[in-house]
Order: structure tokens, then C-alpha cells, then sequence
């Protein structure tokens, strides 16, 4: 793995906000342990492209809840809100099995079906099911995005008249992806891909704050970015080359954790971000003043960690 030169500061808070715009961002509700959202973008045959949200949260109580949500805004139109700016059509899952229909604001037939009845959960940190589930959104009377595994997955996609090898996306494109986590200390584990049908990484996040505090964010066990100070060190990024030829930029925020005193998951908590470039000679910065400038979406895949306090 190989580090690359860094660049301004100023491109955190830049990228951090393009990526809000396909994620969403805002603070993690209270009654929450820990919460994904994953975005994929669907294009259908008409050649309109939406953005489904899919959230997965888990109470403190240790109940189970999904979301999804939808964007198909035409950009090109001049009179449409930005992304940010945006109030997307939501569903909330609130039955363990069943379906939904809605129309969104650009006027898209919708349909939810899903099954979570017989759900099987992981014993860490994630909300997300393993196996025994099936999640499929039907836009347009075609089928968008098909999410699950097992049994409930395959019978979903029978009664959809799908082949259940579109799974885990039913050919849509997972562009970005926000786990939001509540703990003792900023640490975190997850998997990634940074490419559709590219190898999975493995993304570690740790921040603590005896002495004057370490941070570090590691991809597949390597090193890529390590503060030791982080009272001054709390907002920064480095470039990296992964393994596999891969470019990715690594960012991180930490000011709210590190300066939040006692307050209970103060402000926006331990924010660390890692980017894969659209393009390998691409810029970080360019393509993120170009995306806040035009309201689009930064290339390449956005995984968005945030690790609150209790």
C-alpha cells in the first residue's frame, strides 16, 4: 500500500457535503444503537436513474427497523431543488413482512416488498440482516433493486418473475454507503467493496483519547492514516494506493468527539470518510468544488463512518 501526497483541509468539509447529498447526513437519533443507510442507483429502461436509500437501524432496545427511500429528480430540469435540498418519498417497514406502493415527486409508480420475518442478525455491531431476508423495489414496472439472502430472497424474486442471481443489488450500483455506530470509543470495523465486482476491503476506524489521543483508519490491516496528536490532527486526509491498484482518499473530522467534552454524542461525533476515485488521476478537491458547485454527487464510492459516544 502506498501513500500518496495530501492536499487542503478544506476538501473535507467540501466532500463531506457531496456526499450528503446521495447519503443524507445529520446526527444519529438518541433512541438508536447503530444505523446504515446504503445508496443504489437504479436506472431503468426509460433511462430515468433513482437513488434508492436503504436504512437499516437498530434501538438501544435492541429492536430491529428498515427504511427505504427514494430520489428520481431530474437534474436537468432547472426549476429542481438541489439533492441536498431534497425531501425524498420514504417508506417505513413497520411489519415484518408485506408490500408498499407509493408514487414520488417525479411522478414514478413505486412498489416495496419485503420480508424480514424470519431474519437472521449478526452479533456485532451491524443492523443489517445476514440471511433469511429479501428487499425488493419495483419502479416503473421493472425491477430496480433486489436485496437478500436465503429463502425469503429467492421466494420474493419468484413472485417478482426476477432471477434471484441479481442479488445482493438486482443490477442496481451501490454508490455510497453511511454506518452511524454509538459506543464508548470511535472504533469500527466494516467491509467494503470500492468497485462494483471489485475485492472486498476491510476498513478500520480507531480514535481514542488518553494522553493527546490516536487516530488511525487501516484498509485490509495496512496503515493509511494515523494522527498521534489529535487535538491538533483532528481534521485531515491522506491518498492511498490499495493492494489491488485501487486509489482511494481517506478523510476524517474528528473536532466534535475530540472537543465535545461531556456533552451525550455531541454534534456530528467521529466522522471518517473513505473515497474511491472515479478516475485514478483525478483530484480529490477538483472533483469535489466541481460537485458542490453543480449539486451532483462525487464519482466513485463513498463510505461515510460515524462513531458517536453513549
Amino acid at each position: 500500500m502506498r501513500e500518496l501526497s495530501c492536499f487542503g483541509d478544506g476538501s473535507v468539509a467540501v466532500a463531506a457535503a457531496a456526499a450528503a447529498s446521495v447519503s443524507g447526513r445529520g446526527a444519529l437519533d438518541p433512541s438508536l444503537q447503530a444505523a446504515t443507510t446504503s445508496v443504489y442507483r437504479a436506472v431503468l429502461s426509460s433511462g430515468k436513474e433513482m437513488l434508492v436509500r436503504v436504512t437499516w437501524s437498530r434501538s438501544a432496545a435492541g429492536a430491529a427497523g428498515v427504511a427505504v427511500a427514494f430520489d428520481d429528480a431530474d437534474d436537468s430540469d432547472p426549476t429542481a431543488k438541489p439533492p441536498s435540498a431534497r425531501r425524498s418519498a420514504q417508506v417505513l417497514l413497520q411489519k415484518r413482512r408485506g408490500s408498499r406502493k407509493l408514487v414520488t415527486a417525479a411522478g414514478t409508480a413505486v412498489g416495496v416488498h419485503w420480508d424480514i420475518a424470519e431474519a437472521k442478525y449478526s452479533t456485532g455491531p451491524s443492523p443489517e440482516p445476514e440471511r433469511d431476508y429479501g428487499l425488493a423495489v419495483v419502479a416503473g414496472g421493472e425491477l430496480a433493486l433486489l436485496l437478500g439472502a436465503g429463502g425469503a430472497a429467492r421466494e420474493l424474486a419468484r413472485r417478482l418473475g426476477a432471477s434471484a442471481t441479481g442479488i445482493p443489488h438486482g443490477g442496481a450500483a451501490l454508490v455510497s454507503r453511511r454506518e452511524q455506530v454509538r459506543g464508548a470509543a470511535a472504533a469500527h470495523v466494516t467491509r467494503c467493496r470500492f468497485r462494483e465486482g471489485g475485492e472486498e476491503h476491510e476498513v478500520a476506524v480507531h480514535a481514542c483519547r488518553g494522553g493527546d489521543g490516536l487516530l488511525r483508519v487501516s484498509i485490509d490491516g495496512e496503515k493509511v492514516a494515523e494522527v498521534r496528536r489529535v487535538g491538533w490532527g483532528f481534521r485531515g486526509n491522506r491518498a492511498a494506493v490499495l493492494a489491488d491498484g485501487e486509489v482511494v482518499d481517506v478523510m476524517w473530522d474528528v473536532h466534535d468527539w475530540w472537543f465535545g467534552g461531556g456533552r451525550r454524542g455531541a454534534g456530528a461525533g467521529a466522522q471518517f470518510m473513505v473515497k474511491a476515485r472515479a478516475e485514478k488521476e483525478g483530484r480529490l478537491w477538483m472533483a469535489a468544488d466541481e460537485a458542490a458547485a453543480t449539486g451532483q454527487p462525487l464519482g466513485g464510492f463513498f463510505l461515510h463512518v460515524q462513531c458517536y459516544r453513549r
